[in-house]
């Protein structure tokens, strides 16, 4: 059973991160289209290097970097 406090601190860290990658990309020029995105993240999602939000092999967000057209995986999966 997870704590009720745990679980909302969570939830929150969840909500900022989300929010600080909307704000940066909001930023940026270079998207990707959603199509793109998609795909880039679905492969994010099955990789051994995927810790939750980030990539252990560049630190990045993944979802952030998987949103901007010219940036690679760090691993050449996409």
């Amino acid at each position: 059973m997870t704590c009720k406090g745990c679980e909302r601190h969570n939830q929150m860290m969840e909500m900022d991160i989300e929010t600080a990658i909307d704000e940066q990309l909001s930023m940026e020029l270079n998207h990707a289209s959603e199509k793109l995105r998609d795909q880039r993240l679905a492969v994010c999602n099955v990789c051994t290097a995927l810790s939750e939000h980030t990539c252990q092999h560049c630190g990045c967000f993944v979802r952030f970097r998987a949103s901007l057209q010219d940036k690679r995986c760090p691993l050449g999966k996409w």
